[in-house]
Formats: C-alpha cells, structure tokens, sequence
C-alpha cells in the first residue's frame, strides 16, 4: 500500500506532512515511532481510573502528534477531547459531560489510523 492510498484511507494531510518531513521514507519512520508511542495507552488507562488530569495530558499529546503526522481525524478527535477535559480555575475538566462521546471518537479515531499504518509497515 502507498503512502497516498494510506493517508487517503483515514482521511489524513499526505502533503502536509511531506511539508514537514519531507521524503517518504521519514514518514515511515515516524509512523514506525507512532506505534510505540505510549501515549494512546496511557489515555485508555487514566480515563479508566478516572484520573482526569492525565487523560487531558494523553489526550494533548495525541493531539500533537495527529497534528504533526497529518492524522487529521485524530488530531480533530483528540484536540476536542483534550478541550473538553482542560482543567478549569478550580483544576475541573471543562466539559466532562461532553467528554465520553469525543473520548469515543478519539479511540475510533485512533484504531482506524493504527489500522492502516498497520497494514502499511507489514
């Protein structure tokens, strides 16, 4: 599968990243990076344990990355979910109750990119 076709499965900037990057095969390299990131991982654990704090800083995270390697629908999802659990003056989360609807489309978000990018590097 290329590159192009990845990308265009899950909706993602293919150009965008080649702006930063710049060859395919660094694109591949971070992807690689992605799949060991911790970061997903460590949302899934926080926003089980209901620790709120750490499930905006997974979620700030994977907002980054999706932003850094064209993963739009990822970076949108978890950019929301990262909004949603910004702490407020008082260190609440600012939208808790919107929160487990972009918590699912952050993890939907997430396992179609892994999916690709899986199909990809195998």
């Amino acid at each position: 599968m290329s590159l192009e076709s990845c990308y265009e499965q899950f909706g993602g900037d293919l150009e965008g990243v080649r702006g930063r990057l710049l060859t395919d095969d660094r694109i591949k390299k971070f992807m690689g990076i992605f799949m060991q990131d911790t970061s997903y991982q460590l949302l899934l654990d926080s926003w089980e344990s209901g620790d709120n704090a750490e499930a905006f800083r997974a979620a700030h995270t994977l907002k980054g990355i999706g932003r850094d390697l064209g993963f739009t629908p990822l970076h949108e999802a978890s950019s929301a979910l990262a909004d949603a659990l910004r702490p407020d003056e008082a260190g609440n989360p600012t939208d808790l109750e919107a929160a487990p609807a972009l918590f699912d489309q952050t993890k939907a978000a997430y396992e179609l990119i892994v999916g690709v990018i899986s199909c990809e590097l195998g």
